[in-house]
Order: structure tokens, then sequence, then C-alpha cells
């Protein structure tokens, strides 16, 4: 693919995502066939799609679960893992050992043609929007501190939440163009913001707390440095683990997408030795695996495999 057209694809795939998102998770074949109707799939690409959909939960209706998406329900569950992500001037991926080089490139490749240039279209509006909220200096934040412990002040607590919005575009700077769009980390960031401000967790700290009540300004401006370092924390947190489960979900994508090439190449060497298609049952046969497992590679291809020979059930679009 050139890049426009690969910078095209990604950008409908992630459209496809979040159409499945408002339908429960649930698309059909026609659904797919219409957000990449301008594009010739083959079934690399119609792999890509289908295995990037089920890393995402998303259900193609008709598909069922069998042998061959079994194989990577484990690769999930193994990919829950706690462990920090490295992430400013590191590869993601090589901190997964468990996946194989294949696996990660197509990661790789689908977290690198996303459409960031949107990304810098967003952030300007966004700014734009956050220019009409009024800067208060870190005096001023301090006192508000001290409105919302003593007289459990709602506007003081909206003023100081909508002080981290700006802060927050900052932070989320070593996260971005890594696989997950800029809108998706600042709402990320947000929601862990407002988490820990909104909810008052920061009052969990008594000395914080008594600081507020009984201490001059140089109290209040140390307890609002706190404060920021926390929430810092929180936030940096929450991107983490949001990179992580795209990185980990672009993995099985990348998973599926090799397992059905790799049919798909097995098929096309044996179709050259047998001088025809071999069926399904001749290439399950001598690749050792299930007959399920072969169909399984069809279905999640969309029919796309051509190198075997089997019934259509999918009609295509001229």
């Amino acid at each position: 693919m050139a890049d426009n057209n690969q910078a095209n694809f990604m950008e409908n795939l992630n459209s496809l995502k979040e159409y499945a998102k408002v339908n429960g998770n649930i698309i059909t074949q026609e659904d797919i066939n219409s957000y990449f109707k301008d594009m010739d799939l083959d079934d690399a690409k119609m792999g890509m799609i289908t295995g990037y959909l089920l890393a995402h939960e998303i259900k193609v209706s008709g598909q069922e679960d069998n042998e061959f998406t079994e194989m990577f329900k484990d690769k999930d569950q193994e990919s829950d893992s706690t462990e920090d992500v490295e992430i400013e001037g590191i590869d993601m991926f090589d901190a997964k050992p468990e996946a194989s080089d294949k696996d990660k490139n197509v990661a790789r490749e689908i977290a690198n043609n996303l459409n960031y240039e949107e990304d810098e279209k967003y952030l300007k509006l966004y700014l734009d929007d956050l220019a009409r909220i009024e800067t208060l200096s870190d005096t001023s934040k301090a006192f508000l501190l001290m409105n919302i412990v003593e007289d459990n002040d709602k506007e003081s607590l909206e003023l100081l939440s909508e002080s981290f919005l700006e802060m927050i575009v900052d932070w989320i700077t070593p996260y971005r163009n890594k696989g997950v769009y800029a809108s998706d980390l600042i709402q990320e960031a947000n929601l862990a913001m407002m988490s820990y401000i909104n909810e008052k967790r920061w009052l969990n700290n008594y000395e914080w707390k008594d600081k507020i009540k009984e201490g001059g300004t140089e109290d209040l401006l140390f307890v609002l440095g706190e404060i920021i370092k926390a929430v810092r924390d929180e936030v940096e947190g929450s991107l983490k683990m949001l990179i992580d489960e795209e990185g980990n979900a672009n993995l099985v994508t990348g998973k599926i997408l090799n397992k059905v090439n790799e049919v798909n190449d097995f098929a096309k060497n044996l179709m050259e030795e047998l001088g025809h298609k071999p069926t399904v049952a001749e290439v399950a046969k001598e690749m050792k695996v299930s007959e399920d497992v072969i169909n399984e590679a069809i279905s999640l291809s969309a029919e796309n495999i051509e190198n075997i020979d089997y019934p259509k059930t999918i009609k295509k679009d001229n």
C-alpha cells in the first residue's frame, strides 16, 4: 500500500471501530464492504480488518467462535499484564517477548499508520476552546483549595478542575503517535484527573488537609504542588494502560493476519505442487491442523483467500 492509501485504510478501520461501538460491538459483512468500498481488499487487508475487529471484541454477524478464534483468547489473557509500559523513545512492542516479530511488525504498522494529521487539527480546536477559560495564578489555585475544604465550595472545585485542562495537553505529548489518537488520550487523561480532583481523593491525605486548614500561603502552595504531582501520576498511569491495551489489541490483530497469510501461502505452494487449487481437507491434512482452523482462516479473511477451493457464501460488491 502506498503511504496515502495506507493512511486511508487505517482511518476507515478506525471509523468502522467507532461505528461498531454505537452498535453494540456487532457489525455485518455488508458494513465492512461499505466502509472499504473504494479500496481493493485482498486477503491480507481483509485479514487485518477482521483481526482488528476481533482484537477489539467486535463481532461480525454470522461468524462464530471456533478453534481458530480460540487461539487468540489465551493470548489476550497473557497480555493482561499490569507491568509499566515505557513510552518515550522506546518501542512499546519490544517489551512483549511473548509476541512474535511478525505479529509485532503488523502491530507497529497499525500504530504508525493512523491519521495523526487529524490530531493537530483536533488539538488546535481544543486549545482554542481552552483559551476561553481564565488562567489562574498558582496563588489563586492555592486559595481555591481553602474554599473547597472550609466551605465545600462547588464553584472553586470546578475552577480547580478546569485549571488542569491545559496542563493535560502538555502531559499527553510523550504518548502521542503511539497507536492512540490525541482526542482519546485527552479524554482518558481528563477522566483520570476528574476522578482524583472532583471526587476529592486528594483530601484523603490528612497532612495536606491540615495544611490547607491551618497553614499560610506557603503551605497552600506546597499542597497545590503535591496535588499537581499526584494528578500527573494518575494521568500518566491511565495513559500507559490505554496505550498498552491498544498495543495488545494490535498484537492480536497481527497474530490473526499472519495466521491467515500462513494458511494462504501454504495453500499457494500446495496448489503449485498439485496443479490445482487444494480443498480445505487437503490443506488441513498437509498443515497437520483440523479443517476448522482452515475454515476459520477463510472466514476471517472474508473469503478472500484465493488459493483454496471452497464454496463461497459471501456476495461480493462489484
